[in-house]
């Protein structure tokens, strides 16, 4: 089965907005409604977007230590042994990721 795209259907990567560009336009959208339309203080608005930026922060920050799917049938405490070893490894002499 031959599969062909169309120029059309290309997408260049480079003009695409990053998702991290969405998200920080969400909230400011959303902050400025609070504060104009919904006449929430100030001070609570900036507060409640620290908040909500530390948790997407973390959740940036923990975007590349999802992929565990090549342990390829080891036990779990293969898995543990293995991981917390690389973990160690891979965050020696940099402080990891907290």
């Amino acid at each position: 089965m031959e599969h062909h795209t169309s120029p059309l259907m290309v997408s260049d990567r480079r003009l695409r907005i990053p998702i991290a560009a969405w998200v920080i336009l969400a909230g400011l959208v959303v902050a400025l409604l609070a504060i104009f339309v919904f006449k929430v203080a100030v001070g609570t608005v900036v507060t409640y977007g620290f908040l909500g930026l530390m948790v997407l922060s973390h959740f940036f920050m923990h975007g590349g230590h999802g992929s565990h799917g090549s342990h390829n049938n080891k036990t779990s405490s293969e898995v543990f042994e293995e991981t917390n070893t690389d973990q160690k490894n891979n965050h020696a002499g940099r402080g990891g990721c907290h």
